[in-house]
Formats: C-alpha cells, structure tokens, sequence
C-alpha cells in the first residue's frame, strides 16, 4: 500500500513560489468552509478527508483537465473542488440524480467560487460517461454518491468503460457500516474489492476511523458506524491500474 509520502508537496506545471500559492489556496478552502457552515452547507466528511483530497487534485493535474464530482449532497465538497479547479485550470463536473440536491450545491458553488468553471449533470455516471463525458480526460474524480453494493459497482464499471479512463478516483465511506437490515448491504469497500480485486493497489485518504475519532464508531440513531481500523476513503490510480472487471 501507497502511503502519504506518494503526495508531491507541490502541484507542478505553474508558474510562481508554489509554497505561496499553497498557502494562498489554503486561506481560500478555510474561506469557503466556514462560508458554507454558516450555510449549513458544510461537507459531511472530515477535515482530513477534504485536505487529503484537495492534495490529490494537485497532484493529478497533469494527468488531465477535468474534475468529476459523483453526488453532490449540499454542496460542501463541490465547492472546495470548483475552487480548487479554478487554481488548476481544470473544469469541474458534478453529477448527482437528485435536483434538489443539485439546486443546493449550485448555491454553495455560487455563494462561494463561483460557477465559471462548472458544469452540473442531472444523471447517473453511466448515462455522463456515454453522453457528457465522452473523451473527458478526468485527473480525479470523487465517487460519493449511491453507497449501496450495487450502486457503487455501477459507477465503477462506469468509469471503467471510460475512454481514456480517469486518472485517479477517491472513493468516500469506505468504512461506513449499517447495523440495520436495510443498510446491510451499504458496502462501498466490499464493491471496490469484488470490482477491482481484494488487493487493490490504493492509498487511504481521510480519517482512520478509532474509538475517540471523528468518526462514529458505534451504531447511532440511524445504525451507521465506521469500522474501527478502517479508512474514511480510499484514492486509486485507476488508469494505470490492470483489471478484468
């Protein structure tokens, strides 16, 4: 396994002090976070998830020109990733199937960064992948919506039936458990392995969910939990990655 020393300490391919450009791009996310919490519109994924998945859109820069966004919710990572698209020239997608959700994240990106750069999509990644996205030369794109087994093996054989397939896709909630029967099969991490292999080449992105963490390592009121010693995401190279799914 890949650990965190993989993440360049700078995005290359620009002009300028990048150390100053880093900097200047933090004050930016922390800018947009507290704007969207005072919105109610904040991510619902952890500090480090965010961090570690901005870090990764930089580090992929080169291998494309476009952002993936798949489910929306209220915008909270949208945001984040249309600034950061901004920073790195790159065009921001965002895909979910619920307009509601949709209406909401274009308010979080308006009130924020700005819609320049982004261009919504009221589908599924397969239904994107065969119209929209066809040719798209994604750096990275993020999987964050439908969480259930077959949802998440549906996007996946989305991406991989893409020409050219992107470059690096981070996956959130792969720790995510449900202690109730109609979330049992709620298994982003079982749907990666059964598609990719049990021993796929990855980097664990996020929080390693741990007793005292961030994340909810007991079942709450609606029975979701974290695994304890399980990662919040997981990041793949999957253009480079050997497959037969």
């Amino acid at each position: 396994m890949v650990q965190f020393g993989w993440f360049p300490a700078c995005c290359g391919g620009g002009s300028g002090n990048c150390s100053t450009q880093g900097d200047s791009m933090t004050q930016t996310l922390e800018q947009i976070r507290s704007t969207l919490a005072a919105m109610g519109n904040h991510s619902h994924t952890t500090e480090k998830f965010q961090n570690d998945l901005m870090k990764a859109a930089r580090s992929y820069a080169g291998e494309g020109n476009i952002l993936v966004e798949v489910g929306c919710f209220r915008g909270g990572l949208t945001a984040q990733f249309a600034a950061i698209g901004k920073e790195l020239n790159q065009h921001l997608h965002v895909i979910d199937i619920d307009p509601g959700y949709m209406e909401v994240a274009r308010q979080s990106v308006e009130a924020t960064t700005g819609t320049e750069n982004v261009t919504f999509h009221l589908c599924d990644l397969a239904t994107f992948a065969q119209k929209a996205g066809k040719g798209a030369n994604i750096s990275l794109a993020l999987i964050d919506g439908d969480h259930f087994y077959n949802g998440v093996v549906a996007d996946i054989r989305a991406l991989l039936s893409m020409k050219p397939k992107p470059y690096g896709v981070a996956f959130h909630d792969y720790s995510l458990r449900y202690a109730t029967p109609e979330g049992k099969d709620i298994r982003v991490d079982r749907a990666i392995r059964d598609t990719l292999g049990h021993d796929f080449p990855h980097v664990q992105i996020g929080e390693i969910s741990r007793p005292g963490g961030p994340l909810r390592t007991e079942p709450g009121q609606d029975g979701h939990f974290h695994e304890v010693g399980a990662s919040e995401g997981v990041l793949v190279e999957l253009r480079n990655l050997a497959t037969n799914a």
